[in-house]
C-alpha cells in the first residue's frame, strides 16, 4: 500500500478537521427528510455547493461528497437505482469546484455509507451483491478525482469489511473507516472498539474511528480504546453527533452547542486523535468552534501570501532580459527566455502543467507552484480555460507565479475567446509583463464547458495565431504593418500523435513549424511506438523535425481514470495493454501508473528534448517523477 499521499503526510504532522452534517444543513434549508439528498447533486447542485462552502468558510480541511446514500439499494427507495454513476460523479464534481474556489488546501473525500438493508443471513443482500454495490459507487467516485474515501456510519463489521475490501480492490488511495457504536461500546455485530480497530487496520484502512449515534462524551470513551493502535501510518478519527435529538413540534433539535464541541475537541486532541469532524446535528458553527481550538492547540505551518517573497534571485534572473549589444548605437536585443536558452543549449527541459484558480483566491495555487519549483522543474505550463471551464486569466496567473515564486511559465493561448484585435492586444500585454513563452493552441469548444451556449470566436486557428506571434517578433502587426518595436516570444505548438487523421495532423504540424513555431509539446502519449511511428512518418514526408519536442506524460492512478480518459476525453488514446495493466493493478494503481510512465519515458528519452508532465492536480507525483527523469537524462543514451 502506498503511503506518500498528501492526506497521510498531513495527518503525520498534525490533526485535520472534517466538515459537519450535510443532511442537517439541507433540512435547515428547507429540504424534507423524505427527499433523496443525493439526487440534489443533479437537481440543485448550487444548494449542495453552498453547504460545502459554508463548511470550508468555517475552517473544514476535509469536505465529504454528498454521496452518503448514493448506492443502488438506497437510491432504489427513490426509483433512482440506475443513476448511481451520475449522482456520485456529480457529487464529487460539486465538491471539487468548492475545493478549487478555496484559498486553503482542502482534501476531497468520497463519501460511502451503508447499503440501508442488512446483509445475509439477517437480510437478503448477499456478500457478493454488497461488494458489487460498493464497487459501483467507488468506481464513480474514483473517476471524479477524490483525494481519499470515507466509509462511514456502518454498525455491522461484516458490511464494513465488504465495503473496505471492495474499495481496496480498486485503489490505494487513503481510506477512512468510521463505525457506529452503541452506548455499551460495541457495534451491532458484537465487536468492541479494539477488535474493530485491528480488523479494519488489517483490511487496509488508514484511519479508523467512530461516527454518528453518539455525542462527544460517549464517543470519546470508544475512540480512546482505539488509540492504543495508532502508529505513523495508522490514525484514529471521530465525528460525533451534536448529542441526542429532542423533538420540538415537528422538528428534531440537537442540543449540543458549538462551545461544548470545542471543549471536547481539546480532549480529542490530547488523546491523540488526528481526524475530527461532526455528524448529525452539527453545523458550520460547530466546525468553526472546533477550528478555533485546532488553531490554538495544533497550529500547522501553512504558506500564505505574506510568506511568499515579493522577489527571489530566480525572478531577478528572469527580469534581466535586455542585453546590450557590443555595437554602440545598435538597439538592445532581448535575451532568450530561460526555457528557450535551455533548449538552445541542448538541456533536457521539464515543465509541469497547472490550471489557474477558479476564483480571485490564489494562495493554494502559489503553494503548488512552490512545490513544483522545489521539485526541480524548469517551467510551469498554465492552461487557458481548458475544457472550456472558466478560471482566472492565465496570463495573470502566470505573472503571479513569476513574481512570487520565481519560476518561468509557458502560457497556453487560444483564439477561441478572442477576436483578432483581442488576440494581439492580449499577447502584447503578456509580453510587457515578461510572459514570453507561448504555446499556441486552438482550444476546446465552449459547448464542452461551463457556458455551453456561449459562442467561440476563432477568427484564426492555432496556425494563424503562430503566424501573428511570428509577425510580432518581426516587428509587424497582424496586417503586417510595422510596429515601433519587435517582440521576442518563444512560440510553441501542440502535436497529437494519436489524432484520428494523422495525415491532417502531420500536415498541420508542418505548417505550424513553417509559420514560426520553435518547440513542440505533445498530447499525452501512452505507447512509445505510437510516438516514434508518428515522428518517423512525419520525417519521411517532410524531413527531420527541426525544433525540440517535449513529450506529454500523464501519470494514471486507477483503471477507472484510464477508462474515462480513453473513452471520454478527446485527444487521449490509452492502449488496451495499458488499461489492462491498470485494471490488474487494483489498489496499487498509482504505483503501476508511475511505473508505466517511467517505462515509457525510458523508451522515448533519446527521441525528445523535454517532458511536459500533466499531473492533474496530483502534484505529489512529480516529487518522484522529476528526479527519475533527471537521473535518466544525465546518462549518455539520452538526446542522441
Amino acid at each position: 500500500m502506498q503511503t506518500h499521499y498528501p492526506f497521510l503526510e498531513r495527518l503525520r504532522h498534525g490533526p485535520l478537521l472534517c466538515d459537519g452534517g450535510m443532511g442537517t444543513e439541507l433540512y435547515a434549508r428547507g429540504i424534507s427528510y423524505e427527499r433523496c439528498f443525493e439526487h440534489l447533486n443533479l437537481t440543485n447542485p448550487e444548494l449542495i455547493k453552498s453547504v460545502h462552502l459554508d463548511y470550508v468558510a468555517a475552517g473544514a480541511q476535509i469536505i465529504e461528497t454528498n454521496t452518503f446514500g448514493a448506492n443502488r439499494y438506497r437510491l432504489a427507495e427513490h426509483g433512482l437505482e440506475d443513476q448511481v454513476y451520475e449522482i456520485n460523479r456529480a457529487g464529487a464534481k460539486i465538491a471539487r469546484e468548492v475545493r478549487d474556489l478555496s484559498e486553503q488546501p482542502i482534501f476531497l473525500a468520497g463519501n460511502i455509507g451503508p447499503l440501508g438493508s442488512p446483509l445475509a443471513p439477517i437480510g437478503k443482500i448477499q456478500p457478493d451483491e454488497a461488494q458489487t454495490a460498493f464497487l459501483e459507487q467507488t468506481e464513480a467516485l474514483l473517476q471524479s478525482g477524490v483525494d481519499l474515501l470515507i466509509i462511514e456510519t456502518m454498525s455491522d463489521l461484516t458490511e464494513m469489511s465488504e465495503a473496505l475490501t471492495a474499495v481496496r480492490s480498486l485503489t490505494d488511495l487513503p481510506v477512512v473507516a468510521l463505525m457506529t457504536f452503541g452506548e455499551d461500546g460495541t457495534v451491532t455485530s458484537g465487536e468492541d472498539a479494539p477488535t474493530v480497530a485491528r480488523t479494519l487496520r488489517d483490511l487496509g484502512a488508514n484511519v479508523v474511528g467512530v461516527n454518528c449515534a453518539m455525542g462527544p462524551a460517549s464517543m470519546f470513551d470508544v475512540a480512546q480504546d482505539m488509540c492504543a493502535y495508532t502508529s505513523e501510518d495508522f490514525f484514529i478519527g471521530v465525528q460525533p453527533n451534536a448529542g441526542l435529538p429532542r423533538r420540538v413540534g415537528n422538528r428534531f433539535i440537537y442540543v449540543s452547542t458549538p462551545e461544548y464541541f470545542a471543549d471536547y475537541t481539546r480532549r480529542f486532541l490530547k488523546a491523540g486523535i488526528r481526524m475530527i469532524g461532526g455528524c448529525c446535528g452539527t453545523t458550520p458553527r460547530h466546525i468553526s468552534a472546533m477550528h478555533d481550538v485546532l488553531t490554538e492547540l495544533a497550529p500547522t505551518t501553512t504558506i500564505t501570501t505574506d510568506l511568499i517573497p515579493a522577489s527571489t534571485p530566480t525572478l531577478e534572473a528572469l527580469r534581466e532580459r535586455i542585453q546590450e549589444t557590443a555595437t554602440a548605437g545598435t538597439p538592445a536585443q532581448p535575451a532568450p527566455t530561460h526555457v528557450a536558452q535551455l533548449l538552445q543549449d541542448g538541456k533536457f527541459v521539464i515543465s509541469i502543467e497547472m490550471s489557474p484558480p477558479r476564483s480571485v483566491k490564489f494562495t493554494r495555487f502559489l503553494q503548488n507552484a512552490i512545490l513544483i519549483r522545489d521539485s526541480g522543474a524548469d517551467a510551469i505550463n498554465i492552461t487557458d480555460n481548458a475544457m472550456a471551464r472558466v478560471r482566472m486569466n492565465n496570463v495573470a496567473a502566470a505573472r503571479l507565479i513569476q513574481q512570487n515564486v520565481g519560476i518561468e511559465t509557458i502560457v497556453h493561448f487560444t483564439p477561441r475567446d478572442r477576436n483578432l484585435m483581442a488576440v494581439q492586444s492580449d499577447v502584447i500585454g503578456a509580453h510587457a509583463t515578461e510572459i514570453r513563452n507561448i504555446l499556441a493552441i486552438t482550444g476546446d469548444p465552449p459547448s464542452h464547458g461551463d457556458f455551453p451556449n456561449s459562442t467561440g470566436i476563432w477568427d484564426v486557428d492555432s496556425i494563424g495565431l503562430i503566424s501573428i506571434l511570428h509577425n510580432l517578433n518581426l516587428g509587424l502587426d497582424g496586417n503586417r504593418r510595422k510596429l515601433a518595436a519587435a517582440s521576442s516570444f518563444f512560440i510553441g505548438c501542440a502535436a497529437n500523435p494519436v489524432a484520428p487523421d494523422l495525415d491532417v495532423e502531420m500536415e498541420r504540424l508542418h505548417r505550424k513549424i513553417e509559420n514560426g513555431a520553435r518547440y513542440i509539446m505533445t498530447q499525452p502519449v501512452f505507447a512509445a511506438e505510437t510516438f516514434l511511428s508518428y515522428k518517423q512518418n512525419y520525417e519521411n514526408r517532410y524531413g527531420q523535425i527541426p525544433i525540440p519536442i517535449l513529450i506529454g506524460l500523464q501519470p494514471l492512478h486507477s483503471y477507472q481514470q484510464a477508462e474515462k480518459f480513453h473513452n471520454e476525453v478527446p485527444g487521449i488514446v490509452i492502449p488496451t495493454e495499458i488499461r489492462n495493466r491498470m485494471r490488474e493493478a487494483g489498489d496499487t494503481g498509482s504505483t503501476v501508473g508511475l511505473d508505466i510512465i517511467k517505462e515509457l519515458f525510458d523508451n522515448l528519452a533519446p527521441a525528445v528534448q523535454g517532458a511536459y508532465i500533466m499531473p492533474l492536480d496530483r502534484y505529489e507525483l512529480i516529487t518522484e517523477l522529476i528526479p527519475y527523469i533527471r537521473q535518466r537524462t544525465q546518462s549518455p543514451y539520452a538526446r542522441t
